[in-house]
């Protein structure tokens, strides 16, 4: 599917660097690629509300990924303001409250004349939500949730809603699991420029060892790793996302359902991405510490979608739990034979025997320290297993499927060793000859990403490094100069 924003990219709004721009000019900058990005896929809010396809690839638009800030904009207007863009911000999460939201010190007290006298009782209740100063030319209304307080007594959190700029706005509607599972998927498009730019570096990079001739350093197997797995997981999360999107619009708006398919969606792709996003940094070395590279800041961004529109590690617990207790059930395995599958359904079973072991369940003290710490990998089986479903149905190139089936079952070795006939030497040895398979294909694998456009990093070529030192800016000072060495 093409992307309206394409022709963005020539526009001085993306082409412009925002580095040396101050703290509220580079805010307006981000509202104006935010307003551009809205304005080029012109949703309206019936697209919103049906989630039609255009719904879902704005939030994997290429162009999002050249500016985080503006992709929490656009994200936040339409799914949890789920309305136009620039309308509605939510207030919810305070400094000192985030999920235990039910906790607000935020306060409304009503007045005899009938208004209400929002108040901050201390620093600890400032509202704490991602860029919603109101901006000259951008209608403004936030959602404010607080404590309602009436002749004295505690009427528990409200939302009420609050002008910070113009005078028309539009119903909210919260939709937190939609927006879990849309706000997500920008990591694929992030993963993609980010491979795209160490993969090309490391092919150009060139090391000398001892007495031979200079080779890349792609040339080395720990340069390889992450590159090669990253595009194997690219390969996957992609029919994954939209098996994720087809699954949660057939699921009849039953909530727990919902929430299933979107968070371990995300529970998958947040794992995944952290660690990914590191070693991809970590392997252009010095450079890759440097946001201009646009690495680093994608793995910010990763820890930020961590947490936002359902924070993982609370909702590993919720989910976990729930499934644990059988109140609902995940997606069934396509093929419960499968290493995945086997893997997904005796975690759940060791996880249930120790839970029947504790007298009151789930009540009982040990719950939280036998039962919580295992919920992320429980939630994280289940999504692993659904993501190599969805790949393998979408006939997803094998040697990349299988690069990804053996990194998923290298992430808990101890389990497969002791209950399948694998060996840990097995694992290495399957893992290396995936590599040595799909090494060759590499250059053709990162073109495929179709990322090219959206990459400016410098390191991408000589000729695009030599034009960025050009561009610094160059001191010079009056200094000695003498022929004799000096201490």
């Amino acid at each position: 599917m093409s992307s309206p924003t394409l022709k963005l990219l020539k526009a001085d709004l993306f082409k412009s660097s925002s580095e040396n721009l101050t703290d509220d000019e580079r805010i307006d900058l981000s509202y104006q690629r935010a307003y551009a990005v809205a304005k080029a896929y012109s949703l309206e809010i019936s697209d919103i509300l049906d989630l039609i396809p255009k719904f879902w690839q704005i939030h994997q638009d290429m162009a999002l990924s050249l500016d985080h800030a503006a992709h929490t904009l656009i994200s936040i207007q339409y799914n949890i303001a789920g309305a136009t863009f620039a309308i509605m911000q939510l207030m919810l999460t305070e400094v000192g409250h985030g999920l235990d939201s039910r906790n607000l010190e935020t306060t409304a007290t009503l007045l005899p004349n009938g208004d209400f006298d929002i108040h901050t009782p201390n620093s600890n209740a400032a509202k704490f939500t991602a860029p919603s100063w109101p901006r000259k030319g951008f209608p403004r209304v936030a959602l404010v949730f607080a404590r309602l307080l009436f002749s004295g007594d505690d009427w528990g959190v409200n939302p009420f809603i609050v002008w910070l700029k113009d005078e028309s706005f539009m119903v909210m509607t919260r939709r937190g699991a939609v927006g879990s599972l849309a706000f997500t998927t920008v990591l694929i498009p992030l993963m993609k420029r980010a491979v795209s730019v160490a993969g090309k570096y490391s092919l150009r990079r060139q090391i000398t060892r001892q007495n031979s001739k200079p080779v890349p350093i792609i040339s080395l197997r720990t340069q390889q790793l992450p590159i090669l797995h990253a595009l194997a997981q690219i390969a996957v999360f992609e029919p994954f996302a939209q098996d994720s999107i087809q699954q949660f619009k057939r699921s009849n708006d039953i909530l727990v359902i919902q929430q299933v398919i979107s968070f371990t969606f995300k529970a998958v792709r947040c794992q995944a991405s952290q660690p990914m996003f590191h070693a991809l940094s970590e392997r252009c070395g010095a450079q890759g510490l440097w946001e201009y590279n646009q690495i680093i800041g994608s793995q910010l961004e990763t820890r930020m979608i961590s947490i936002a529109e359902g924070d993982i590690s609370a909702m590993n617990i919720k989910i976990g739990t729930e499934l644990l207790l059988n109140r609902y059930q995940p997606p069934a395995p396509m093929n419960p034979a499968c290493l995945l599958a086997q893997h997904e359904k005796g975690l759940f079973d060791e996880s249930r025997s120790i839970l029947k072991g504790l007298k009151g369940g789930h009540r009982h003290a040990k719950f939280n320290s036998l039962i919580l710490p295992r919920c992320q990998a429980l939630v994280e089986a289940i999504g692993h297993r659904r993501a190599y479903e969805a790949a393998a149905k979408a006939g997803v190139d094998s040697d990349l499927l299988a690069l990804y089936e053996i990194h998923a079952v290298l992430l808990d070795p101890s389990w497969y060793i002791q209950h399948t006939h694998l060996t840990r030497e097995y694992l290495f040895q399957k893992e290396a000859r995936l590599l040595d398979t799909l090494l060759p294909r590499l250059d053709s694998l990162l073109d495929a990403t179709g990322v090219g456009l959206y990459c400016t990093a410098p390191i991408l070529s000589q000729a695009s490094w030599d034009a960025f030192v050009d561009r610094l800016k160059t001191l010079e000072g009056v200094g000695m100069r003498e022929d004799k060495a000096r201490l």
